[in-house]
């Protein structure tokens, strides 16, 4: 299946477009950034019972992070949702719906590079987080439910707006 963008079918989306400029090296680099090469990437506000927020701990940046990651040829953004949160956090989810698209733009003498993050709320059918998390190439060191956002949250003003429109 294609990837079909949901800013065409959900007019109430929080919609951004953020834009770095960066140097020869770093846009070179992205040549074979999964995110970049894919061009989408799904991530997953999933709440349990209580209404506490799942979060995975990247440790290369040393901070929770909303799970998800770049979706693969043939997905959809759902599939690529559950497929992502299982891996990550070893949580099976069921999408809802999505709440954000967030444009990422890097930049060098005039050439561009972009994928586009979307914010899905999902239902977790477990709850239980697995082990082993994440493919081999990931430093996400452990998954777990929170309350309310740790101070150590990637985006943590983003992550915030996307929790109080799933709560």
């Amino acid at each position: 299946m294609d990837v079909t963008d949901p800013r065409e079918r959900y007019d109430d989306l929080l919609t951004e477009r953020r834009t770095w400029e960066v140097d020869a090296e770093t846009f070179a680099a992205m040549d074979d950034n999964e995110a970049f090469t894919a061009g989408w990437v799904t991530i997953g506000v999933a709440l349990d019972g209580d209404g506490r927020v799942l979060l995975v701990y990247n440790a290369d940046d040393e901070q929770w992070v909303v799970p998800g990651g770049s979706v693969k040829p043939g997905e959809t953004l759902p599939e690529a949702l559950v497929r992502e949160l299982d891996e990550e956090t070893g949580v099976r989810v069921e999408p809802v719906r999505p709440h954000a698209a967030v444009e990422n733009v890097i930049e060098y003498e005039g050439r561009t590079r972009s994928f586009t993050t979307v914010a899905f709320e999902a239902d977790p059918t477990t709850t239980a987080v697995g082990e082993n998390l994440g493919e081999d190439d990931e430093a996400i060191e452990r998954a777990d439910w929170f309350a309310e956002l740790p101070e150590e949250t990637f985006e943590r003003e983003f992550a915030t707006r996307l929790l109080e429109r799933v709560r």
